[in-house]
């Protein structure tokens, strides 16, 4: 009888581990399917890395909170959706509402924070107090436009404020720039780029995990070269090129050294950690500064990928976007 235990507990064991195994099999072969197939999905595409700093002028789908008052209900980044139960869309819907009430009226504002949707009861004179508009301006870096389709993709991360980690855009459109003024970073500070809007140059209303995408209007691309899109497998510690423009008379390249490579299967930020080395960047930005999200990344004469992150402690330090997924998403 223990022999006949013995033998059947042995034939459960070897039956659970062939179990084991077949999963991690499928797992492991899946896994590397899906990352075969994001290779090849790109293998003949080709794309112009651009490099110029962008104005980004957008109307959002709802007017958000754009302040942070200490007791206030309402937080940074915060939709509203209703009020006293009409739709709002824009600011002209809000404004009329409000108008119509007293100081002391009782107001009801429907709010979506997050992934969230709940009920403000509130009042005229308090609404007052907090700035709600639906229009978004900021600077970032054009990363590429696709020359077969005239397709762009900046920015590298969503555009985002507050609460809202990827705001809804209703209209947008992205403007070259002139007389920048560069903030430099330094430690546990991040500079920032600013300039003067220059000519509109494309449209969007898509706004991403990994930046924003559109379509360019009469921009010139004549003199540009395009870089075959690299694959994951071929990109390699060392020596790599931003492009980037520092001041209003065009791109030039700079030097950087990619120190780290997460080996992604399905698309995630920050893909591979950066260090700004060209000493004449350095002198200029001092690393990476707000602005630069976007900037594209050349190596081995293929676009590899597009800052998205500075660290703040060490702004010569920063985190990049894998092109493919800027594409993908």
């Amino acid at each position: 009888m223990s022999f006949q235990i013995s033998t059947l507990k042995k034939q459960r064991l070897i039956k659970l581990n062939f179990i084991l195994i077949v999963y991690f099999l499928l797992y492991f072969f899946s896994n590397n399917l899906i990352y075969a197939q994001s290779n090849e999905k790109f293998d003949n595409t080709y794309l112009m890395p651009i490099g110029n700093v962008l104005q980004i002028d957008a109307e959002l789908k709802n007017i958000i909170v754009r302040n942070s008052i200490e007791g206030s209900p309402f937080s940074l980044g915060d939709a509203i959706l209703k009020v006293n139960n009409i739709p709002v869309s824009n600011y002209g819907d809000f404004s009329n509402i409000l108008s119509s009430r007293s100081s002391t009226d009782k107001i009801s504002v429907l709010v979506k924070r997050g992934e969230n949707n709940f009920i403000v009861n509130t009042n005229k004179e308090d609404l007052e107090k907090v700035n709600f508009n639906n229009l978004l301006c900021g600077f970032a870096t054009l990363t590429y436009i696709n020359p077969s389709t005239g397709e762009f993709g900046a920015v590298g991360h969503p555009i985002s404020i507050g609460s809202s980690k990827r705001i809804p855009i209703k209209s947008g459109h992205i403007s070259t720039t002139k007389d920048l003024n560069i903030q430099k970073s330094f430690k546990g500070s991040v500079g920032s780029i600013s300039a003067q809007r220059k000519d509109l140059i494309g449209k969007f209303n898509t706004n991403t995990e990994f930046g924003i995408k559109g379509n360019v209007i009469g921009f010139d691309t004549s003199n540009l070269k395009s870089y075959k899109v690299a694959s994951l497998n071929e990109v390699k510690l060392g020596k790599a090129q931003v492009l980037l423009q520092t001041t209003s008379y065009g791109c030039e390249k700079f030097d950087i050294e990619i120190v780290g490579i997460q080996k992604q299967r399905t698309p995630q930020s920050k893909t591979f950690k950066i260090k700004i080395t060209d000493k004449d960047l350095l002198s200029q930005t001092g690393g990476i500064i707000q602005g630069m999200s976007g900037t594209p990344i050349i190596q081995n004469n293929k676009i590899i990928g597009a800052i998205s992150h500075a660290v703040e402690n060490d702004p010569t330090l920063g985190y990049a976007i894998f092109i493919q997924w800027m594409l993908e998403d």
